[in-house]
């Protein structure tokens, strides 16, 4: 099995590096070989490898950056997913490109679910929806997963955010109006990784996220409490108080019904948070 995979530097892009199979020959390509906003970087190296199987993690994740770069938010989330799923299908190879939960608005009481209607609230969310219907338009056997408030002990993310500031006793407001379920990178890996050996989950999109709905305020607070000499206090305030660049839907919670039918079981939240939290409590102890 020959895997392309994109966004080799990112946290689910290490994860995959890390789990993907010993016996397949994997190409994983940060952003200075693999450009893909670049057009004819894209088809120069997946005409190069010919890889059995593409997989797209690479994206411009910035959610409040990408308000005031939204040509680059544009060129990589849109564009960007254009090229690869283009390359990819004249090349034969299969695609599996991951998405997001913020192409929704949050005004859903209920999650939702891959038919719901997508109107997200800032570029960024915007920028990977426009992603997605380019691969769907481009690539016919194309797989897409979209996921949502990603954590590991890889890059950046609210995670390690968090266990950095507590790790300093640090006090922290976090929002605690704003709701999703946060989902392990290596879970989405491994979900990845079953996807291709199996060959059998049909072409298009699906949701696939953690266990465990919660505000980012509850997040915040599972963190500190896992990390127990430390002094910190977690408040909550509002998202309104919080002023972030860009808007946030107040849920985006994905309903994984699709996905489950074919065997593929939602990612256990606790499992996944120890897990991490250990590592980079291991990590921190190295330093």
């Amino acid at each position: 099995m020959r895997v392309l995979l994109t966004g080799a530097k990112g946290q689910l892009g290490q994860s995959l590096s890390r789990y993907i199979p010993q016996d397949w020959i994997l190409l994983a390509a940060d952003k200075v070989f693999l450009d893909i906003a670049n057009e004819s970087n894209v088809y120069d190296v997946i005409s190069d490898f010919k890889p059995d199987v593409v997989i797209n993690t690479a994206a411009f994740t910035s959610v409040d950056d990408a308000e005031t770069h939204i040509d680059f938010s544009e060129s990589v989330n849109n564009l960007g997913a254009k090229y690869v799923a283009q390359a990819s299908s004249k090349y034969g190879a299969k695609l599996i490109h991951v998405s997001t939960d913020y192409v929704f608005d949050g005004n859903s009481s209920v999650p939702y679910t891959e038919k719901d209607t997508v109107k997200s609230l800032n570029v960024y969310g915007s920028t990977k929806h426009k992603g997605e219907l380019e691969v769907l338009k481009y690539h016919a056997d194309a797989i897409i997963i979209r996921t949502s408030w990603v954590y590991s002990e890889y890059g950046k993310n609210f995670l390690k955010t968090i266990f950095n500031l507590v790790e300093k006793n640090k006090d922290i407001k976090v929002v605690d109006d704003q709701v999703g379920a946060p989902t392990y990178a290596a879970d989405i890996a491994n979900l990845i990784i079953n996807i291709i050996k199996e060959g059998t989950l049909q072409p298009g999109l699906y949701h696939y996220s953690g266990d465990t709905v919660m505000s980012w305020y509850d997040f915040a607070n599972k963190i500190a409490a896992a990390m127990t000499s430390s002094h910190s206090k977690v408040e909550p305030i509002s998202t309104a108080e919080y002023r972030a660049i860009a808007r946030r839907p107040k849920y985006s919670v994905l309903n994984c019904d699709k996905i489950e039918k074919f065997g593929y079981k939602r990612s256990c939240f606790s499992k996944g948070f120890e897990q991490s939290v250990r590592a980079l409590i291991d990590e921190s102890k190295k330093l």
